[in-house]
């Protein structure tokens, strides 16, 4: 797919011929909420690109990053056809340190790992925390990672963001290329039950369908809330209610109460996941 207009009925035709595409939108549809920050590597073309501008709305802000100029032009394109305005990009790739790298391009796509008959190039690097301390951005709440073999590098890259702000990640997993550099999917698992995530292996195609860490396309991964966490803002709600007179109630209180009811919920939700 190189130009499109999301959601219109060639977009959902085209879809239809591509379960991968489909599947990542259908996912992403799932977990984006209005307002939401996110950081897609490995743009490509857009289409998860425009989707994601799109479900996070314009109080969100996608920060989309493609290295290969041909495609980073495409990207551009396509996020400017469907009026996307909550969106920047980003002609660099993502990685675990700052520098130029080399990427090979082959198909309709590129990595680092050499490939028969690719067309060889180098581009510049930064890292996820780099990125986010260099542009004095809060946080993300998204990373959504499509990055051919990368996929460690760019977690590795991004700990500091990882730990600190606990973003929901949506990772492809590309089996053969993570072996050619002597890694796993398992590697990038342990990497991030090692920095507090649950991981769940999934298969875009199908995604109600059961699979394995060592035959899924993605994973998915969210922070796991601890269970202290949980009981520490039960105990901060039933405090205040205690605190609560009978009538009068002062609208600060009011408030504290709901923006901890609210933490709370989403503790839990986060918690059953």
């Amino acid at each position: 797919m190189n130009g499109f207009i999301y959601q219109s009925e060639e977009f959902w035709s085209e879809l239809k011929h591509s379960p991968h595409h489909a599947g990542e939108v259908e996912f992403l549809r799932s977990v984006c909420r209005p307002g939401m920050r996110v950081i897609e590597a490995g743009a490509n073309r857009g289409v998860t690109a425009v989707a994601l501008a799109k479900l996070v709305g314009k109080q969100g802000h996608l920060h989309a990053f493609e290295p290969v100029p041909e495609y980073c032009a495409e990207l551009k394109q396509n996020l400017s056809v469907n009026g996307v305005v909550n969106a920047s990009v980003y002609q660099l790739a993502l990685s675990e340190r700052q520098g130029r790298i080399r990427l090979y391009k082959h198909g309709a796509g590129s990595g680092i790992t050499p490939s028969p008959k690719a067309q060889e190039l180098w581009v510049h690097a930064t890292t996820v925390t780099d990125f986010l301390r260099d542009e004095k951005i809060g946080g993300i709440d998204l990373l959504h990672l499509d990055c051919e073999g990368s996929e460690l590098l760019v977690l590795k890259g991004a700990k500091a963001v990882l730990e600190e702000h606990a973003p929901e990640i949506f990772c492809e997993i590309h089996h053969p290329y993570l072996r050619e550099l002597g890694q796993s999917a398992r590697d990038v698992m342990n990497f991030l039950t090692a920095i507090g995530y649950e991981v769940e292996p999934l298969q875009v195609e199908n995604l109600k369908a059961q699979t394995t860490l060592e035959s899924c396309s993605h994973i998915s991964a969210r922070k796991r809330v601890q269970e202290e966490y949980v009981q520490e803002l039960e105990r901060k709600i039933a405090d205040l209610k205690g605190r609560m007179p009978a009538h009068s109630v002062n609208p600060s209180m009011m408030q504290e109460l709901e923006d901890l009811e609210e933490q709370l919920e989403t503790a839990q939700e986060n918690k059953r996941w």
